[in-house]
């Protein structure tokens, strides 16, 4: 994990539902990386926002998902022919930014793989 210059940034939020929004999307990058892949979360500062990655090289959500991944009970097959998840965890990783005044979304990784992307406000410090 890389967490450049974080250790000074703060955010205010509920601990558990923002452990388990990163829970839900490394685990995701997990299910769709191949079995000997590497799933990278960064932490950074940018501007006024906490921005976390986590990134895969897994087959990629194709285009025609994207718009709808974050729906409830949306799923796609996982590759290898492992069943389908809930469809759950990005509509309650979506939810959890919303409620902390954040975003989340995914996009296409350059050379292959999906990257989530989470934006969460910081607090103000001093």
């Amino acid at each position: 994990m890389d967490t450049g210059d974080v250790a000074g940034l703060r955010i205010r939020g509920d601990a558990f539902l923002l452990r388990q929004l990163l829970s839900n999307l490394v685990d995701n990058a997990c299910d769709f990386s191949p079995a000997d892949g590497v799933v990278e979360v960064e932490a950074r500062g940018d501007g006024a926002q906490l921005r976390i990655v986590v990134a895969d090289r897994g087959p990629g959500v194709p285009d025609y998902a994207l718009p709808r991944v974050f729906e409830r009970f949306f799923s796609l097959p996982r590759p290898g022919g492992r069943s389908r998840s809930s469809g759950l965890g990005l509509a309650f990783a979506a939810e959890v930014a919303t409620l902390h005044g954040g975003t989340v979304r995914l996009e296409h990784r350059e050379g292959g793989g999906t990257r989530a992307i989470v934006e969460l406000p910081l607090t103000a410090t001093g």
